[in-house]
């Protein structure tokens, strides 16, 4: 079975990352770093939309601790009006279930939006089956009246006549206490081969928050991405 890699700051956001297949190369013993350009029309974080049509740049660290992989990445959010945030730490570890082998994780968020933000631990599981990669992530934002959900990921690698490039197809479901959401698209990513890729991503979005600046009304979302792995 292929190993399943969940990234933290990826490429076009938490679907690409989850349907990733490839570690990163080690820039020193133990050590890997990941550096990451996009552009999308919009960012949706746990079926929510926190921010229009931005740039993003970001820089992924890992390294082996415990029987597991130690990861923790900041991204930047430039947009029209403003300079946006995002850090995430993880820690994940190959487990058995029921003769079975999955990748559990525990992981911290802080994001910042247009409109506010939160911070929010989460636990998940990955599972890697010839017929898709699937994962659920328990999640709870902290602090008072917080809100709290699982998030359902499901994804499948598609080889392509062309070397090195693959057809992504995802969709990403979030059942929180006070919202539903939804994306389903398509991810193409292209390996040059030498630790640099290209993606692109073409999504539908959708969740049921009312008169929200966090409401997703059928809203689609385009994006470019660039990845370089040291």
């Amino acid at each position: 079975m292929k190993k399943l890699v969940i990234g933290l700051m990826t490429v076009l956001g938490t679907a690409f990352s989850s349907a990733g297949t490839e570690a990163s190369t080690h820039l020193t013993q133990g050590v890997y770093v990941d550096i990451e350009a996009s552009h999308a029309e919009l960012t949706n974080t746990r079926g929510l939309k926190v921010r229009d049509d931005a740039f993003n740049y970001s820089l992924l660290l890992g390294t082996d601790v415990g029987g597991g992989s130690l990861s923790a990445g900041v991204g930047l959010f430039e947009t029209d009006d403003d300079t946006d945030s995002q850090v995430d730490v993880s820690w994940s570890r190959g487990v058995d279930l029921l003769g079975q082998a999955f990748d559990a994780k525990v992981s911290f968020q802080k994001v910042e939006t247009d409109f506010g933000g939160w911070e929010q631990v989460g636990l998940g599981l990955a599972y890697s089956h010839e017929l898709a990669d699937v994962s659920a992530t328990v999640w709870h934002e902290l602090g008072s009246s917080a809100s709290y959900g699982v998030e359902l990921t499901a994804s499948r690698i598609f080889e392509t006549p062309v070397a090195n490039l693959s057809l992504i197809p995802f969709i990403t479901t979030n059942l929180a206490n006070s919202y539903n959401a939804v994306e389903v698209g398509t991810v193409v990513d292209y390996d040059f081969g030498n630790g640099l890729s290209v993606a692109a991503k073409a999504a539908y979005n959708h969740n049921d928050v009312d008169n929200s600046p966090y409401s997703l009304d059928h809203d689609w979302n385009v994006g470019l991405g660039f990845k370089y792995k040291f």
